[in-house]
Order: structure tokens, then sequence, then C-alpha cells
């Protein structure tokens, strides 16, 4: 085995346990501090874990190939012999469709009944027993595994509604080709990128534009969010005395409505009471002072990642635009292009960077991690929801076991959708060649460019396959695309909405006013209260039974 396999394979090892590392702070910070599940939790890690995974899979199977071909001659090095190379791709293939496996069976049956086995447990059933919340959990879970069930033998059997055009193509030949198994696992993830490119709409998109503008903007003057909360305390106490005033020196016993509304009122003034107290409590606090410090470097991170986001989505932009102009066969091979025409400056970065492996590596799980987290900043600002009716907030130390496995599927389903624009959109140049060469010059039947530097040119489609070996991730994308059409379609108009969506969220966020200390420590202030009533609640039915 060469030494550079057992290396890329080492730095995924690593990679694999800090994003195992990741999922678990990720988990543990947002989940509920009183009400989380063991079950819940460790497929919400896993789940996420596995995602991530997956993704970080790309710069390693780009790359092996790359590997493979000598920069400076752009023939194949002397090692990379034809078995060789197929046992380097079948390695990552069998990794690909475990992780793909895996995800699918996390998307179909983990995520849901662990989902229903938490909504199963009932605290005033004392003879209820672990058995009788599998079975239930199971009940339900049913019909998710038979819809994926179905979808596995619907791809079987399902065949392209039209071929792609004769191209002269070895490439194209070996798009083709695959097993039954391959198929319903290829149809499988299909769907799901299908079903993700909804949530990289409607999450991710605007994300994109409220994180890095979150960050500029950064949290309102503490001295103001005070002013505004002792305003609202000041107009909940009169409308309160008005009330009350109304019965003062009366006999009338006080309506219902009116009751109501001092309940309301009551708990409200507690709630910013607690609020105001939190807030002059931070205004002398340690960590506002070194909030203060960090302020700069915020701001600095915050512009970083601006310039980042606006160079994805020119990169998106200027390749859609391309895919529309110089596609090999249009629509009817999903959109495939043999090379970016138009200068697309994500994929230019990691070209030049995977010659200094593994920067490009490091890059590209940054990458992978901010669109991560851009998704989370969509879901926390909008919220898990379907759609105008919100299901679940996030929030630091408050989600519930329900609201982490949604986030977990929204983030999954994002992320396989992230799968195919970094491979067909973002970078595809490098997602299918990396950084491969081949000498395009021949004399007497040998390829020789040692005297026609000029001739060493970067792989395409239309390049030998003998020399050019495509990475496994983006035969799997395009072996989708050109098998089903109409995926190839409904991914790439994607790809047009994904950028509408952006530029009205990116409008949003330019006016958006900066966000709340108090939003921040909202979850602190409400397990805390959640402890006092529940102390009160003990002592007053003590103080009963005693009487």
């Amino acid at each position: 085995m060469p030494n550079v396999v057992g290396f890329a394979w080492a730095i995924y090892g690593i990679v694999v346990v800090g994003l195992f590392v990741f999922s678990t702070g990720f988990t543990r910070y947002y989940q509920h501090k009183h009400e989380s599940e063991s079950f819940a939790t460790v497929v919400t890690i896993l789940g996420l874990t596995l995602i991530l995974a997956t993704l970080a899979l790309t710069p390693i199977d780009i790359f092996l190939v790359s590997s493979t071909v000598d920069s400076l001659t752009g023939l194949k090095k002397s090692w990379a012999d034809k078995d060789t190379i197929d046992w380097m791709t079948t390695t990552v293939q069998f990794v690909y469709y475990g992780c793909y496996g895996l995800v699918a069976l996390f998307s179909f049956f983990m995520i849901p009944f662990a989902y229903f086995y938490y909504e199963e447990y009932d605290g005033d059933d004392e003879e209820q027993t672990w058995h009788d919340r599998v079975w239930g959990a199971l009940k339900y879970t049913s019909f998710f595994v038979v819809i994926s069930l179905l979808l596995f033998l619907f791809g079987l059997f399902v065949k392209p509604s039209s071929r792609p055009p004769k191209l002269d193509l070895d490439w194209l030949e070996k798009l083709l080709t695959e097993s039954n198994g391959e198929k319903s696992i290829s149809f499988v993830v299909a769907c799901l990128i299908v079903l993700g490119m909804l949530v990289f709409i409607g999450y991710t998109a605007p994300g994109l534009a409220l994180l890095p503008m979150n960050m500029i903007k950064g949290r309102r003057r503490l001295e103001a969010e005070n002013e505004d909360v002792d305003n609202r305390l000041a107009v909940n106490r009169e409308r309160q005395r008005e009330i009350q005033s109304r019965y003062t020196g009366t006999n009338k016993p006080i309506s219902a409505r009116d009751q109501r509304e001092l309940d309301n009122l009551d708990d409200e003034e507690r709630i910013l009471t607690r609020r105001l107290r939190t807030i002059q409590e931070d205004q002398s606090g340690l960590w506002q002072r070194i909030i203060k410090v960090f302020r700069p470097f915020e701001i600095l991170i915050g512009f970083l990642l601006l310039a980042l986001t606006l160079v994805v989505i020119a990169s998106i932009f200027l390749t859609i635009v391309d895919k529309l102009t110089y596609s090999v066969c249009g629509k009817r091979c999903g959109y495939i292009i043999s090379h970016p025409d138009l200068f697309n400056p994500i994929n230019f970065i990691f070209v030049k960077l995977s010659a200094w492996f593994p920067l490009d590596y490091v890059f590209m799980v940054l990458l992978i991690v901010y669109f991560f987290l851009a998704t989370m900043s969509g879901i926390i600002t909008l919220g898990v929801r379907f759609l105008w009716v919100a299901l679940f907030r996030i929030r630091k130390g408050a989600t519930m076991p329900q609201g982490l496995l949604f986030t977990t599927i929204l983030l999954t389903l994002s992320l396989l959708a992230l799968n195919y624009s970094l491979t067909a959109v973002v970078a595809p140049g490098y997602a299918h060649f990396g950084s491969q060469v081949y000498c395009n010059y021949t004399e007497g039947g040998l390829r020789d460019c040692s005297e026609h530097m000029d001739k060493i040119v970067p792989c395409d489609i239309y390049a030998p396959t003998e020399i050019c070996t495509p990475t496994i991730t983006s035969t799997l994308i395009d072996r989708i695309v050109v098998n089903t059409p109409f995926f190839g379609a409904v991914y790439y108009y994607s790809q047009w909405a994904f950028l509408v969506i952006f530029i009205l969220g990116f409008i949003v966020a330019l006016f958006r006013r900066p966000r709340d200390n108090v939003d921040m420590e909202s979850a602190d202030v409400d397990a805390d209260q959640e402890e006092e009533q529940s102390g009160l609640l003990e002592r007053t039915t003590r103080r009963t039974y005693g009487s």
C-alpha cells in the first residue's frame, strides 16, 4: 500500500474524531438542562457525526485520485497501476456507500424511533416499562421503514425516462454501468437530496447571510436593553394598577377576563423583573468585560465570513450560468459541464491548495462546518417549523429532545444537499478531478510532454480515463443526474432558488437590529424559573398537607 493512502486515511480518522467531539459539544450546548433523554442525545450525536464524516470523505477522495498523477509529466505515477487505482477507488466507494446506508438508516429509523421513544414516556403511568415505550415507538416508526423499503424497491426497478445522448465519452459510459444495489442506494440518496434542497434553500441560504451579519453587528448595548426592559416593566405595572383601580372600594367581584389579564401581567412582570436583574448583573460581570475585549476580533471574523459567503455565492452563480451555457447535453443529462469555462474563485482556491495537502482538506472541512453553522443560524432564527407553524425553538440549554432530533434530521438533509452543491456547483472542477492534469500531446503513439509543457492541461470529462480518474463522490452524484435527469433538473434549478432566498435573507439581515443579550440568557432564566416554581409548589403542598 502506498504511503500516501495510509497518510490520507490517518488524517480522515483524526478529523472524524474531531467531528465527534464537535457534535458532542454542539448537542450538550443546546440540549435542555432538565428535560434531556440519554437515547435521544446519543442518536443526535451519532447522526451529526455521521453526516459530517460523510462530507469529510470528499477531500480524501480528491487527494487520493490527485496523488496518482505526476503534475510535471501529466502521466500516471509508476505505482499507480490499474489494480492499485481500482483498489483505492473501491475502498473509497465502499466507505461512501456504507456512510450513505447509515445516513438512510438514521433518517428513516433511528431518528424517528428516538423521537417516538421519547414521546411514549408517560410520567403519570408508574406501570409503564421500557418494553412498552419500545413497542409504541416501533409502531409509529414502521411508517418510515415502509417508505424507505418502497424507495429501495422503486430504485431497484426504475428505468430512466430518457437516455442521455450518444456521446463518445468513456467517462459517460462508466456512469451508465452500476449494480442493482448501487441503483437502489443512489435512488434513496437522490430522494433525500431533494428533501435536503428544501432545507438548504429555507435555512442555509438565509443563514449564510445572518451568521456573518450577526457577528458584525454584535449585540445591543446593555444600557439600551436595561432601559427597554425598565420601560416595559413600568407599562406592565401601570396596566395592573389600572385594572385593580376599577374594583378598589367596591364590592363588585373582579371579572374572569380581567383576572386572566392580571395573571398574564403578573407572569410577565416576574419575567421582566428577572431579566432586568440579569442585565444589571451582567453590566458589572466579568463576561461582559471579556466580550468587550474580543469584540474587535468578532467584527474581523464576521467580515472574513461575509467575504467567504460572497465568494461562495459568486461561485454558485457563475457555475449555474456556466452550466446553462456550456453544458454537455443540457437538461437531458442534468446540466453536466466538462470543466468550468467561467472563472470560479472557490474552485481556483481548492486547486491551488491541493498542491499542499492537507491545506485543501482543512479548507474543505472548514467550509463544511461553516455551512453547518450557517444552517444552524437559520434554524435558530426561524425555528423548527412546518410551513408557518413553529414546532420547536432551538435555544442554548433549553432545547427539548424532540427539537434536537428534528434539528438533526434537518442538518442531515441540508448537508446531503450540500454534498451535491460542493461537487457540482461550488467547486466542480476540483470535486471531479482534483489537481490531476494530463499530457495532451502524442508522438509515435506515446504521450510525451517533456518538450511541450504547455500541452499539460487539467483533467476534464474529455480526458483519457487511463490517466484521469474521477472521484467517487462526483461519480455518485453524476450517476444520479445522468440516469435520472429529473433529479438533475430539480437540483439545478434549486441553486437558482437558493440564490434568490440568500439575497432576500441578506437584505433582511442588513436592516435587522442587533441581537439582545437577554435572549441569550433566556434559556437560563427559564430553567431557573422552573426550579423556583417547582420548589414553591413543593413547599405549598407540604404546608397544605401539614395543616
